[in-house]
C-alpha cells in the first residue's frame, strides 16, 4: 500500500499516520490535488464565504482544525479573512503552514484527547477538511469543537462518506450532543467525488444558547 493510500485511508496507528504526514509534508499538496483530485478545501471554503459576509471576514475568528498545510486558511486569507488560528498534529504539516503566514495562533495537538491548549468558547467558526476518520480525529473529537465555538458560533466538518462504521457512530454521537442541547441540527448535504471518486457528506448542526450561527457538519 502506498503513502497516498495510507493517509486517505488512515491505515496504521495514529502515530504512525502522523509519521507519514511528517514524511510526505513538503510534497502533501501535490500528492492529494493532483493524484487524489482533492476537492474538500475548496467545498469547505465555498461553503464558508457563503455563511460569512464580506463586511465580517476580517473581525470573525476562525480556527481550523486538522489543518494541514494551510490549504484552506490561505484560500480564506485570499476572501478576506485575517483572524485565523490552526490546530494540527504532524509538526511537518505546520511548518509548511506556518511558513505561509496567514494563520495568528498554531496548536500542534492531536484533538480528542481530553485535554487541549485552545481557547474555549473563542471561535466564532471552528472547521475541519478531511480530519475526521479513523486513525484521524475519533469521532468523539466533535465535542471539542462544540467547546472551541462561541455560542451560536458556526462548525463546519467536510468528511469522506465511504467510511460507514465511522459515520455512523459519528451521527449517533451527534445526535446524543443535541438530546443534551448541546447542538440543534441544520442540514447534511452530499458532495460528489469528494476525494478520488469517493463521496463526501456535509451533516448540520448548530450549537445552542446565542444568536446567529450555525454548525454544518460536511
Amino acid at each position: 500500500m502506498d503513502s497516498f493510500t495510507q493517509l486517505i485511508r488512515g491505515t496504521g496507528s495514529v502515530a504512525e499516520v502522523i509519521a507519514i504526514y511528517d514524511e510526505h509534508c513538503t510534497t502533501y499538496e501535490k500528492m492529494v490535488c493532483e493524484k487524489g483530485k482533492y476537492k474538500g478545501p475548496f467545498i469547505l471554503v465555498e461553503a464558508v464565504t457563503k455563511e460569512v459576509p464580506e463586511c465580517r471576514r476580517k473581525e470573525v475568528r476562525v480556527l481550523d482544525v486538522a489543518a494541514g498545510t494551510g490549504m484552506v486558511g490561505v484560500a480564506l486569507a485570499q476572501k478576506g479573512f485575517t483572524n485565523l488560528d490552526a490546530l494540527e498534529p504532524s509538526e511537518g504539516m505546520l511548518e509548511c503552514l506556518r511558513s505561509k503566514n496567514v494563520y495568528t495562533n498554531t496548536f500542534h495537538e492531536y484533538i480528542g484527547q481530553g485535554h487541549t491548549n485552545v481557547p474555549q468558547g473563542c471561535y466564532d467558526l471552528v472547521f475541519a477538511v478531511g480530519g475526521m476518520g479513523y486513525n484521524h480525529i475519533p469521532f468523539t473529537g466533535v465535542l471539542e469543537f462544540v467547546r472551541f465555538a462561541k455560542p451560536g458560533g458556526l462548525v463546519m466538518i467536510c468528511m469522506r462518506h465511504d467510511e460507514e462504521d465511522y459515520l455512523t457512530k459519528l451521527k449517533e454521537y451527534m445526535n446524543r450532543l443535541e438530546e443534551q442541547q448541546l447542538w440543534k441540527k441544520e442540514f447534511s448535504t452530499p458532495i460528489k467525488d469528494f476525494l478520488i471518486g469517493t463521496e463526501g457528506v456535509t451533516p448540520g448542526r448548530q450549537k445552542l444558547c446565542g444568536v446567529g450561527g450555525g454548525l454544518l457538519v460536511f
